[in-house]
């Protein structure tokens, strides 16, 4: 995150919405959220008394710019591609919305990694797709060595996945995330399958990710009616009839088990 000069009112503006830190002895106003865990918005700033500027970048005063007030997670983003000849792309946009549909459900600060091919241990040849527990492992890896404790990520691919259900030891999958753990990840592959259009196959490839990410931060599977957490029972119908969200029984939960914590501020440079 960059330090800038603004107008003091304008600064004042982003401490009430959580985007700047507050210096010292001034506390910023913690992000409002409704009832299904969304973020909410902050109210307009006025404009009393003449401007003034912040600091230059260095000096006292500098200002260093915060996703937002409290987070529950750092959650780094990342594609993993099909190295396979002729192999389908993850497309940006995707990733994109992907990346805000998990920042407004979860309040989590989303970080990018580059992309990086999909690792061959594990590949398994017999049914062409890639072991998806294999893939948490891998995933936990790339996680940045200066990075505290608590930080997740999640892998995005449009390779098939698959995990041992029961008897089957090879069950495709949409994704796989490890319950109040570290890692999670998402297929687009199965969720393209009898789409009406791009934007239905948005739609649940952005759900099967906050799924996927809802199991890291804690939350099970559940019954409340249209809640992203619901399991998919093997088809497509409880992922596309999703809120997009996690119920008020599962919000409550995971404001216990991954409650708001004030957020990491990235130094200026």
């Amino acid at each position: 995150m960059l330090g800038m000069r603004m107008k003091w009112w304008a600064w004042l503006g982003l401490v009430a919405a959580g985007l700047v830190a507050a210096p010292a002895g001034q506390a910023a106003e913690a992000v409002p959220r409704d009832m299904s865990g969304h973020a909410g918005e902050a109210g307009e700033a006025g404009e009393p008394g003449e401007p003034g500027e912040a600091g230059e970048p260095g000096e006292p005063g500098e200002l260093v710019v915060a996703e937002a007030a409290e987070i529950r997670a750092v959650v780094f983003l990342v594609v993993l591609d099909d190295p396979r000849p002729g192999a389908a792309r993850m497309a940006e946009a995707l990733v994109a919305e992907v990346e805000v549909a998990l920042r407004r459900v979860f309040q989590v600060e989303v970080r990018r990694l580059t992309s990086r091919p999909l690792p061959r241990s594990a590949y398994r040849s017999q049914r062409k797709r890639y072991r998806a527990d294999d893939l948490l492992v891998y995933l936990a890896t790339q996680i940045p060595a200066d990075m505290p404790a608590g930080t997740r990520v999640l892998g995005l691919t449009t390779a098939d996945i698959s995990t041992t259900k029961g008897q089957f030891k090879d069950w495709g999958v949409f994704g796989l995330g490890e319950l109040g753990g570290t890692a999670a990840m998402v297929s687009s592959i199965r969720l393209r399958r009898k789409a009406r259009d791009a934007a239905q196959v948005t739609w649940r490839v952005t759900n099967t990710a906050v799924h996927e990410l809802g199991h890291v931060l804690g939350l099970d599977h559940c019954a409340e009616p249209r809640c992203v957490m619901l399991d998919a029972e093997g088809g497509i119908a409880n992922t596309d009839d999703s809120s997009g969200g996690p119920g008020p029984q599962c919000t409550a939960k995971l404001d216990r088990v991954s409650p708001l914590r004030p957020a990491p501020l990235r130094p200026a440079h």
